[in-house]
């Protein structure tokens, strides 16, 4: 596994599976539209967090619809890797984007009146229910709790949550609600912490065998609930960049590609080059603590323009 830049110092320094079938899917976290909100959990510590070179959204096949399937890729010149050349970029002249990841689980809160307000009051892992088909060649209903990675700019999304753990508390202690502000390249994020508030990992633990992406891969946990969450966390991490680096796998899909269509409606089918400022999605923190809103004032002007 690659060396990667982790944790807040690698944020701050970012300057600017072979085989022929497709690995099982990665599922994420998104903030998909204008005042989505949503109660995560991250699965992993600050210190963990890798910051990489991305490029996102690449062509990489259709389903059986037609659908053009996308994937991710690390570039190849990103410092963890080393290489010197780089075919998304050299060839299709696709640029990566700075990026970090972690994996965290979406949360259901438990609500109590106070003050005639209803208040989060502890949190249990959320989950969703889908139907698959069975070996038999039937279907079956299937619950697995909602966990994947949370893919985000470095410099303010996981920038306010550095500050957070360096002014206020540890992230895989600290249940946030994240709002999202906006649809475009001014896109914001409201964080609001809650301190001291207890999660119900059963959810989790008890059905991650039905995380299509983690089958068999987390079969041993430890006993204590909050360890073997971040035990799930750890190998959901590490799987998802070990595929993101993998030179065979980036060979066999990035190679026949002939040129990447715009996907925004461009003409010309030119490669869009992603927006600097989609990379800084201003966030605005509300925990209302002053020294960690200081931190990240002090994060944005560092990183403001980059």
């Amino acid at each position: 596994m690659p060396e990667f830049r982790r944790g807040i110092a690698g944020m701050q320094s970012n300057n600017g599976s072979g085989g022929k079938q497709f690995p099982a899917f990665c599922p994420e976290i998104r903030w998909q539209n204008d005042r989505e909100e949503k109660f995560i959990l991250f699965l992993n510590t600050i210190d963990d967090i890798p910051t990489v070179e991305l490029h996102t959204f690449i062509p990489v096949g259709t389903t059986k619809s037609g659908k053009t399937k996308y994937d991710q890729f690390i570039s190849r010149r990103d410092p963890a890797i080393g290489e010197s050349a780089d075919d998304l970029s050299d060839r299709l002249g696709r640029k990566a984007v700075a990026r970090a990841l972690a994996v965290a689980v979406e949360l259901e809160p438990k609500y109590k009146m106070v003050n005639g307000k209803r208040r989060p009051t502890g949190f249990e892992v959320k989950t969703e229910t889908f139907t698959r088909k069975t070996e038999e060649g039937g279907t079956e209903d299937v619950e697995a709790p909602l966990v994947g990675l949370v893919v985000q700019s470095p410099y303010n999304f996981y920038g306010w949550l550095g500050s957070f753990s360096e002014s206020t508390g540890t992230i895989e202690d600290t249940p946030f609600q994240i709002i999202r502000r906006g649809k475009d390249a001014k896109t914001t994020y409201d964080f609001m912490p809650f301190l001291d508030q207890e999660v119900d990992f059963t959810n989790l633990i008890s059905l991650v065998g039905n995380v299509s992406y983690l089958r068999g891969e987390v079969d041993k946990l430890p006993s204590d609930d909050k360890e073997a969450a971040l035990r799930i966390g750890e190998v959901m991490l590490e799987k998802r960049l070990s595929e993101l680096t993998d030179k065979d796998r980036y060979t066999e899909l990035v190679t026949p590609i002939q040129e990447i269509e715009d996907r925004f409606g461009g003409s010309g089918g030119q490669t869009r080059i992603e927006p600097k400022a989609d990379a800084q999605a201003m966030v605005t923190p509300t925990n209302g603590t002053t020294n960690g809103s200081d931190k990240f004032e002090q994060l944005r002007k560092m990183h403001e323009g980059v």
